[in-house]
């Protein structure tokens, strides 16, 4: 991903180093803002009352790194004008790198969390009313970063960036078939959240609104409803089904 290695080190240029030394995550944002409207001519451009991220000719760009349920006021007021792109990056790998309020780095160990475009469906279950709109899609990216903690006393006191290493996937999210395709294919005809998790190497809860918002999509359906769990099977989703929100 030659875009994304020139889209992260155009916005570290831009941070000048700022990102190490003060609160609030900012690298990441500005990396995947470079890597989907590489001209920043095209970056924070007001629509009506609302500032967009990016505003290209396939659209508006909104990266949000958490809390997609933030966007719904800005959604509301740019889909009847422009189709819209939300991007929300999930960490796969990640490097922990403690530092001092100077900067100075303490110590640094690999995450035993491993973030997926599962472990995404909870945020974007909160938008799951805007998933039957044409114009709208979800693009998870799937990144290799290193994460910076300020440390004091031998206390976390928050963290200061996020600094992108790598694109390892990326996931577009436009139509109940995207959903379904992330099934795998060795999926027995019927399944429960149980039986699914470990296919998709992905935490029950995850795997639980993933399968919720399948069902919203008409993508699956319950056969039976039991206190251990529903259970679940595949439904074409191109069949006329009415969108559930």
């Amino acid at each position: 991903m030659d875009e994304f290695l020139t889209a992260a080190a155009r916005a570290r240029q831009d941070m000048g180093g700022r990102g190490i030394g003060t609160l609030g995550e900012k690298t990441l944002h500005l990396a995947l803002k470079y890597y989907f409207a590489p001209d920043p001519q095209t970056h924070e451009v007001a629509v009506g009352s609302y500032i967009a991220d990016a505003l290209t000719g396939d659209g508006i760009t909104e990266i949000q790194t958490r809390g997609l349920s933030r966007l719904k006021p800005k959604l509301n007021a740019f889909l009847p004008l422009h189709p819209v792109t939300v991007v929300h990056p999930v960490a796969e790998e990640k490097l922990l790198i403690r530092v001092d309020e100077n900067g100075e780095v303490l110590s640094q160990r690999k995450s035993p969390k491993h973030e997926s475009v599962f472990t995404a469906m909870r945020e974007i279950y909160t938008l799951r009313s805007y998933l039957h709109e044409p114009r709208f899609r979800i693009c998870v990216c799937g990144v290799r970063l290193n994460e910076y903690v300020l440390t004091k006393n031998g206390r976390k006191i928050g963290k200061l960036d996020r600094d992108p290493q790598t694109l390892l996937h990326l996931w577009m999210l436009e139509s109940p078939a995207d959903f379904a395709a992330l099934l795998p294919k060795n999926l027995p005809d019927e399944f429960n959240v149980r039986t699914l998790a470990p296919l998709l190497h992905a935490p029950e809860d995850s795997v639980r609104y993933y399968l919720n918002l399948l069902g919203k999509l008409g993508a699956a359906e319950i056969v039976r409803r039991e206190k251990s769990g529903n259970t679940w099977r595949r439904r074409d989703p191109s069949a006329d089904a009415p969108f559930r929100q």
